[in-house]
């Protein structure tokens, strides 16, 4: 009888180890689909953050790699995540700063395009391919017309 007991509690033993597994595996999958697999928030969206952050009465200097994460609460308030705290701003006051930083980092790009385009045009007149310059020992004023 002994033997019969023993047997009947390696069967539950084996069947115990087979339904852990199977929970565990489980789990795995549920945590592979509620956790986020990729960050939402851009480099750019974090420069945009630090800088309001910056701009606010935030006690801390904020760098775009200390933003973690954002969200808007039910009551209209932005939430900034930091690796040193939280920020708290009005979401229409929060959102006109964005509106004005992405304005303010597209016009220190816009310099940069229009002489690229400059470059190509004075190129295409002399009959140089772009892509044939070696950038690194080319130097050039480019002036309009």
């Amino acid at each position: 009888m002994n033997q019969t007991t023993l047997t009947q509690q390696e069967s539950s033993i084996d069947e115990q180890a087979v339904a852990q597994a199977e929970l565990n595996a489980f789990l795995a999958t549920q945590a592979e689909t509620v956790a986020p697999t990729k960050d939402p928030l851009t480099h750019r969206d974090r420069q945009i953050i630090a800088t309001i952050v910056n701009q606010s009465d935030y006690p801390h200097e904020c760098q775009p790699d200390d933003v973690i994460t954002i969200w808007i609460n039910s009551d209209d308030i932005v939430w900034v995540e930091m690796i040193h705290g939280y920020g708290r701003y009005n979401k229409e006051a929060f959102k006109s700063a964005v509106a004005e930083i992405k304005v303010s980092f597209s016009t220190l790009l816009s310099p940069n395009q229009q002489s690229d385009v400059e470059l190509e045009q004075a190129c295409i007149q002399v009959n140089l391919s772009v892509d044939s310059i070696d950038w690194l020992s080319f130097s050039a004023n480019v002036y309009p017309n």
